[in-house]
């Protein structure tokens, strides 16, 4: 028995799953930034300095980068007096849902969802 791999094929499948990949993330990063997790003030940090980093598509990554000089202490240092007045649950470790909370199934769901939904 012969096997040919229709490389072409798999050419436009990983791309389609690429575009899959992102949109997920985007998924994931629209609802952290709608659970009210992340500290706020004037809402830099959550609204715009937080954002689905395409720049690891090519090895199949993404990531949700929170880019400010104060993102790193804010998240790894969850005893700060965090304002709550506009995020109730404001404070550190805001991904931490995602990879071993409630919500930790949600990024694999996204995934799954986005890739029904669109044709490869």
């Amino acid at each position: 028995m012969r096997v040919v791999r229709n490389q072409g094929g798999v050419k436009k499948i990983r791309a389609g799953l690429r575009g899959v990949l992102v949109a997920a993330a985007g998924v994931v990063l629209t609802d952290l930034q709608g659970a009210q997790t992340m500290p706020l003030d004037s809402g830099y940090l959550q609204n715009q300095a937080t954002y689905v980093d395409e720049s690891g598509l090519g090895d199949d990554v993404v990531s949700i980068v929170s880019d400010t000089v104060y993102a790193r202490r804010k998240f790894f240092n969850p005893q700060f007096n965090f304002n709550r007045t506009v995020n109730s649950r404001a404070g550190g470790r805001w991904f931490d849902e995602y990879t071993v909370g409630a919500k930790r199934g949600m990024v694999r769901n996204a995934f799954v969802g986005a890739a029904r939904s669109r044709p490869l």
